[in-house]
C-alpha cells in the first residue's frame, strides 16, 4: 500500500488495517513496540515482512530491507 492510498482511508480502515498487521507481525515473533513500528510502516509489504521476521530478522533490519522496494 502506498502512502497515499493510505491517506485515503477512512479511520475506521486505518484501525482495522493496523490491527491486522500488528497481529500479523506479533504473530510472526517480533516484540510488541517493534510490531506496531512495522505495523505503521503501511509501504512494507506484509507478506515479505512475515517471511523475514520468521527467519529470525529483527524489525529493524526488516524495515531497512523492504521499506525501499
Amino acid at each position: 500500500m502506498t502512502a497515499a492510498q493510505f491517506e485515503q482511508l477512512t479511520a475506521s480502515e486505518v484501525e482495522c488495517l493496523l490491527r491486522r498487521r500488528l497481529n500479523l507481525f506479533l504473530d510472526a515473533g517480533a516484540a510488541p513496540c517493534a510490531a506496531l513500528v512495522l505495523a505503521a510502516q503501511v509501504e512494507v509489504p506484509e507478506d515479505a515482512a512475515v517471511e523475514l521476521l520468521e527467519q529470525g530478522f529483527s524489525v529493524d533490519l526488516t524495515v531497512r530491507l523492504l521499506y525501499s522496494e
